[in-house]
């Protein structure tokens, strides 16, 4: 007994001994007079020079830890005279007893005027590369003849409890400078104020400070709080309503300025490798994101996946604040309401985007996208997109008022091309190419035509580009057609194979022209062309293939040829004007043409228009690389059609006439049709007056024929009667002589 007080007497005495001590330590000796061997000890360590100009204030019980002045560390050499780091203030004690047990119970944490200077030189080497240490150790074992490397984290020792009073950091700076990409990063001012911190338990978390960049031109004040929660027994780590905000401004920024908010709560629960983002949001140029994010086999494969959605937003007030000028419309209540909403899931292999549903004006855009391997420059991508009903000519720009001088003036700035500039197709990238996917729309209107039940199936492989299988239906037909390009060849090549049956060619007319149309009937349209070329030029004169056209019951309409031959006619006979019919058009039971191009010149000698009154045909061809037409129609009057005229040129009936159409095509465009309708009325009339000049002469010769006839008569009925009457005269004349004698021969007596 006396023995185990004697050990407790000892123990107590070397206890006190020991404080004594230590407070000795502390408090009788001047650690300020160490200075030198602590910097030398750093000059040894590193080979820097360590400046500590504030003096060095220890305490041990209850708290240990020390309290510091102003410290810097120099900078690497080759990297300026400015420290590498250095501090004005910093204060730090841990409770001493609670350490036995593993227990960190810390003060108020506080650092004042941290100032960090990082530096990237040219050659890509930086100012801390000689401060850098490994904090960990490399084993290597041998098993079953191989050699497994792992990596040991050092100071891996738990931690049974910890609190901490908070952290406060005032005024802190760190600036970034990269010579090798010439960009540099500043955080200036940064505040951070903490709650107590202790474990498993949540505390809070306020911090602001500044960014700026003269490199990129941009300046940011940001600050943020948060609740913040670390359980490290069962892993869990946790943000809870986090709120960032930030208020940018600098020429880099749309318009100079941007403020954006961002918020989210944050947990990882790292025994289970999930990592989950909840309220997430993000709010800037007036659109604002909402969603969350969840993320599993952490260590393993991570897979994301995750929603995001946005409000309803204005573009035209996005454009407004990104400093872009909003186009205009044909409708000036467009692009004034747009929403997305979309789900999305990824590993470090693959990403897919389902159920995306974009939302602009009137106009719903929906379907999935995938990316099967994240592997290559360019990964493949699979697709399925549809929208519902669009209007596209809403978002064009409206139609001009100014006249035609006008609008041809203004288009004089344009920057004038030859067609031989290359096309800059993006060939490399093209080859690339990956791609599998179907895009269709319910209906479209653009340039006042309506296309609808839209289907474009899209793939893309190995340089070959092409539309398989397009199907549409459009003013009561339907469309079937293949395009594609092909550039695994040094010069990309095109093709183009199309069937329209069942067209109606009147209403599709009407609403392209925004007029009348000048054909009606329903029709069918085929071409099978192909080309190759680099530049606009080549591929037009490398064009090749065909085309078939065929209409039946319709009419050209804006001219009744049947009344200018009969008006024609008239004019020239002396005749009275008829009336023009009530219908201003030429009804044909059948129109019908094919061609074919060769290097960009398209011949078609097949034309064949039949109508009650006339037959149409035509040759020749139009020339696309020299931009010139050569083409002739030959009309023959048939004059069976009492409707168009058919009784009134009955005489006129077999009489072909050719009506020609040259020119280059800027002669041409300006009014295309009214060139062939005055060629047609031109070559009826000159025709018609060659007709009745023939037949004129043909009159004259045949009266003057009966006019001689009827003199020579007239001659010789004038020649017998003055026979007659001489010899009556003979007659009266010898009575008379015998009546005279008779009578004299009386007297004489």
């Amino acid at each position: 007994m006396k023995l185990v007080k004697w050990l407790l007497g000892i123990v107590v005495v070397l206890a006190l001994v020991l404080g004594v001590g230590v407070v000795a330590l502390v408090y009788l000796v001047d650690w300020n007079n160490f200075k030198d061997t602590i910097q030398n000890q750093v000059k040894q360590q590193t080979g820097r020079e360590l400046t500590i100009a504030g003096d060095l204030n220890p305490s041990v019980f209850p708290w240990a830890g020390i309290e510091i002045g102003e410290i810097s560390l120099a900078n690497a050499e080759g990297f300026g005279d400015q420290p590498f780091a250095s501090i004005k203030g910093a204060d730090v004690k841990v409770k001493l007893l609670p350490l036995i047990k593993r227990e960190i119970n810390v003060r108020t944490v506080e650092l004042i005027g941290l100032n960090l200077d990082l530096q990237v030189a040219a050659d890509g080497s930086t100012n801390w590369d000689d401060l850098v240490q490994s904090n960990t150790t490399t084993v290597e074992e041998v098993s079953n003849d191989e050699e497994v490397t792992t990596e040991v984290e050092s100071n891996s020792a738990t931690i049974a409890a910890l609190a901490v009073g908070g952290i406060v950091v005032s005024d802190a700076n760190v600036s970034w400078t990269d010579a090798s990409t010439s960009t540099d990063a500043k955080l200036s001012s940064f505040n951070l104020q903490t709650g107590a911190i202790e474990l498993e338990k949540a505390f809070d978390l306020n911090t602001d400070f500044s960014v700026t960049s003269e490199s990129m031109d941009i300046q940011a004040d940001i600050t943020g709080n948060a609740s913040l929660m670390v359980d490290l027994n069962a892993q869990v780590y946790s943000i809870n309503n986090l709120a960032l905000t930030t208020d940018a401004k600098g020429g880099a920024l749309p318009d100079g300025q941007l403020v954006a908010t961002l918020g989210a709560s944050v947990t990882a629960k790292l025994a289970e490798q999930i990592v989950d983002v909840s309220a997430l949001s993000l709010a800037a140029l007036g659109i604002e994101l909402n969603g969350n994010i969840n993320v599993d086999n952490l260590n393993t494969e991570p897979n994301v996946t995750g929603e995001l959605s946005s409000n309803d937003f204005s573009l035209l007030e996005m454009m407004e604040k990104l400093g872009i000028e909003a186009p205009v419309t044909a409708d000036a209540d467009v692009l004034k309401k747009a929403n997305f909403k979309m789900s999305l899931a990824a590993t470090p292999a693959s990403a897919t985007m389902n159920n995306l549903t974009i939302t602009l004006d009137d106009t719903t855009f929906s379907g999935s996208a995938s990316v099967p391997s994240l592997e290559g420059e360019i990964p493949p991508v699979r697709f399925d997109f549809k929208v519902d009903d669009i209007d596209i000519d809403r978002y064009l720009p409206p139609p001009s008022d100014a006249p035609d001088d006008e609008s041809s003036s203004s288009d004089a700035t344009v920057v004038a091309t030859t067609g031989d500039e290359p096309l800059e197709l993006p060939v490399e990238m093209m080859r690339q190419l990956d791609v599998d996917g179907t895009f269709s729309v319910g209906s479209v209107k653009v340039s006042n035509l309506i296309t609808r039940d839209i289907v474009v199936p899209v793939k893309a492989k190995g340089g070959k580009l092409a539309l398989e299988g397009i199907k549409a239906a459009m003013y009561e037909g339907a469309l079937d057609a293949t395009a594609s390009v092909d550039v695994t060849g040094n010069t990309p090549g095109f093709g183009m194979n199309m069937s329209l049956a069942g067209i109606q060619a009147s209403p599709l007319l009407t609403d392209l022209m925004q007029s009348d149309s000048f054909l009606s009937g329903a029709g069918e349209v085929g071409a099978n062309i192909t080309a190759s070329g680099d530049s606009v030029n080549a591929i037009t004169a490398a064009l090749n293939g065909g085309f078939n056209t065929q209409f039946t019951e319709g009419s050209i309409n804006g001219i009744n040829i049947g009344y200018q031959i009969r008006r024609a006619k008239a004019a020239l006979t002396g005749q009275s004007l008829p009336e023009e019919e009530g219908a201003v058009k030429t009804d044909f039971s059948s129109l019908a043409v094919t061609g074919t191009f060769t290097n960009g010149v398209m011949q078609s000698d097949d034309l064949d228009m039949r109508s009650p009154l006339l037959r149409l045909g035509g040759t020749g061809m139009v020339d696309l690389p020299g931009e010139a037409v050569d083409y002739t129609l030959t009309t023959l009057i048939t004059g069976t059609a009492q409707g168009q005229g058919g009784a009134d040129l009955e005489s006129l009936k077999g009489v072909s006439l050719d009506v020609p159409i040259r020119g280059t095509f800027e002669e041409l465009s300006a009014n295309f049709a009214g060139v062939i309708l005055q060629g047609m009325k031109d070559n009826i009339t000159g025709n018609l007056k060659a007709l009745a000049d023939g037949k004129a002469d043909a009159l004259k010769a045949e009266a003057k024929e009966k006019a001689d006839a009827a003199k020579e008569k007239a001659e010789a009925q004038l020649k017998e009667k003055e026979d007659e009457l001489k010899q009556q005269l003979e007659e009266k004349g010898s009575e008379l002589e015998d009546k005279a004698k008779d009578a004299l021969k009386g007297l004489f007596k």
